[in-house]
C-alpha cells in the first residue's frame, strides 16, 4: 500500500520534469527562432545560408494571408506560398501568420515578430477591424508581454508600441 504511494508520488514528479523539459525546449526553439525572424528570414529561394532582410512586401502578406488562416485556411500551405512569392523562410511565415490569428482572436500568441511588423499588424487591425480589432490585438499583445517577462526577455519595444496603439482607443 505504502509503495503505490511512493510509485504515485514518483510519477507524478517525472511528469512535471517532462513538463519542464518540453516548456525549455520550446523556449529554446522560440528563441532560435527569434533570432532569425527578428530582423531577417532565411533565404531558402538561393540554397543557402544566407539571410533576406524582412521586407514590408513580407509583412504585409503575412497580415493579409493571416486573416484567412484567421478564417481557417490552412496555415502551413499559406505559409508555402509567401514563401516562394517573396522569399521568406517558411518557418518565419507560419509565425508571423499565427500572430495575425491570435491578435484577431485576442489570444496569447509565444513567438516574437519584430517591431515593424507589430506596427503594421496594430495598423492594418485598426483599419479592418476597428476598436474591436484592436482591443483584441492589444490584448493578445498584453498577454504575449508577460509570457516574455516570464523567462526575463526585453519587452520595452513591444509595450511601447503596444502603448501608442492602446492610445486610439
Amino acid at each position: 500500500m505504502q509503495f503505490e504511494k511512493i510509485i504515485l508520488e514518483l510519477l507524478s514528479r517525472i511528469q512535471k520534469l517532462e513538463e519542464e523539459v518540453d516548456l525549455l525546449k520550446q523556449i529554446l526553439q522560440e528563441k532560435i527562432e527569434e533570432n532569425k525572424s527578428e530582423n531577417n528570414s532565411l533565404d531558402s529561394s538561393e540554397g543557402n545560408a544566407t539571410y533576406k532582410k524582412m521586407t514590408d512586401e513580407m509583412i504585409d502578406l503575412c497580415y493579409k494571408y493571416g486573416k484567412k488562416v484567421h478564417d481557417g485556411e490552412n496555415v502551413q500551405e499559406i505559409a508555402d506560398d509567401i514563401s516562394y512569392e517573396t522569399g521568406m523562410n517558411r518557418n518565419s511565415a507560419i509565425m508571423y501568420l499565427q500572430v495575425v490569428s491570435n491578435m484577431l482572436d485576442g489570444v496569447i500568441y509565444k513567438r516574437a515578430i519584430n517591431s515593424k511588423a507589430l506596427q503594421k499588424y496594430f495598423d492594418n487591425i485598426w483599419n479592418d477591424f476597428g476598436s474591436k480589432g484592436l482591443k483584441h490585438a492589444i490584448q493578445a499583445t498584453k498577454l504575449h508581454i508577460e509570457y516574455r517577462r516570464e523567462f526575463g526577455h526585453p519587452v520595452d519595444s513591444i509595450e511601447e508600441i503596444c502603448n501608442r496603439a492602446e492610445k486610439r482607443l
